[in-house]
């Protein structure tokens, strides 16, 4: 789900960029998103530990600003900010329709 939501924020970049240098946007794209998982997930876990913390990390990440990943990705650790992200990315229609969607599937 993520991938796609990249390939779009890229479209635009597309007729500005030669194609050869949107690897590695994409690749940094990608790299943030690692890093703001890693960062999430073992907060998430801490409530809603296994799969189930795993496919609400997903659904975060998936729902999350690309200035929210990168807020994420450079972020030293978990805080009080950190979490007060997430609550707010919590309570976000598209949030609450992945995990609607992931208890179906």
């Amino acid at each position: 789900m993520r991938r796609l939501f990249l390939a779009a924020a890229l479209v635009p970049v597309a007729a500005l960029v030669p194609v050869a240098a949107l690897a590695p946007m994409a690749a940094l794209a990608q790299s943030e998103t690692e890093k703001a998982s890693a960062l999430i997930l073992p907060m998430i876990q801490e409530i809603q530990p296994g799969v189930a913390g795993e496919v609400l990390t997903g659904c975060i990440i998936a729902a999350a600003t690309p200035e929210e990943i990168a807020t994420f990705a450079a972020a030293a650790g978990p805080s009080a900010a950190i979490g007060a992200v997430i609550n707010t990315i919590l309570v976000r229609p598209a949030t609450m329709q992945c995990l609607q969607a992931a208890s179906q599937g």
